[in-house]
């Protein structure tokens, strides 16, 4: 029994350099202790302790990835020093490695930096119907490297940073009311005032059309066989869709209901007696 001990003791000690087997272990050791402590502080923890600053979304997932990185650095130097690499040393490692990986890795630092500035100036937040790198969708996420967007069809896609802030963004949802513009086409042998009358009509019918601000009806053009009138309601913005195809459905309904005469393209022939 003591000579296996003393045997497991002399392995314990067999050192390379500066490096004993038995700091290696200790290391080891520590780094799992390290590792199911961020993982616990990362959870429930530090999601209690950002809850009380009331943060948005976007800015916790930021601050949560920041503290990640801050406490697997603590935690290498730690268990660097345990095994015997002075933290002097780590230090000097990390940085030629931040050198080397930041010349080979420009595109992903750039993601960084945009990411940053989306946090700054906050044009979108999760939750909001965007328009960016010529996509659309909801923003499901929005991390250090890129931001997700959830299409209407259902689709993930995922946009690096620096194209999500390298062209134009337009953010739908920003404002609360949103104005959904249609058009409708009615013959010539209706009078303005009778399509003027069943739109204004299909307007107040539809739930999620509001009258304040007013809606608009004008003629806005004409054809070789219709008139086009040009409507414009305001609705809020959450509801933009619902009331787009709600507006187009009860126009159709209420030109029914009101006599409205479509336009019927036409064609006079004329022909020679003989």
């Amino acid at each position: 029994m003591n000579q296996i001990i003393a045997t497991a003791q002399q392995i314990l000690d067999f050192k390379v350099g500066a490096i004993s087997v038995g700091s290696v272990i200790q290391g080891l050791i520590l780094l799992i202790i390290f590792n199911r402590l961020i993982s616990m502080i990362m959870g429930p923890i530090i999601d209690k302790i950002l809850g009380r600053f009331k943060l948005e979304t976007t800015v916790q997932g930021f601050v949560k990835g920041f503290i990640k990185v801050i406490l697997n650095f603590v935690a290498l130097c730690v268990v660097a020093d345990s095994i015997g690499i002075p933290i002097a040393s780590v230090l000097a490692v990390v940085g030629m490695l931040g050198l080397a990986i930041s010349l080979s890795v420009q595109g992903a630092l750039s993601n960084v930096a945009n990411g940053f500035l989306i946090l700054v100036t906050k044009p979108f937040k999760v939750g909001d119907y965007v328009g960016i790198a010529g996509i659309e969708g909801f923003v499901k996420d929005v991390s250090m490297l890129c931001t997700k967007v959830l299409t209407i069809d259902n689709k993930l896609i995922i946009v690096p940073n620096s194209e999500a802030m390298g062209g134009k963004i337009t953010n739908f949802s920003s404002e609360d009311l949103r104005r959904v513009d249609i058009e409708t086409k009615a013959g010539y042998a209706n009078k303005f005032e009778d399509v003027y009358k069943a739109v204004l009509e299909a307007v107040k019918d539809t739930p999620t059309a509001l009258q304040d601000p007013a809606p608009f009806v004008r003629v806005s053009g004409y054809t070789d066989y219709a008139v086009v009138y040009t409507i414009r309601v305001w609705t809020k913005s959450a509801n933009y869709w619902d009331c787009y195809f709600d507006l187009m459905q009860k126009v159709g309904e209420f030109k029914d209901k009101n006599g409205i005469v479509g336009g019927v393209p036409s064609m006079k022939v004329l022909g020679e007696d003989k």
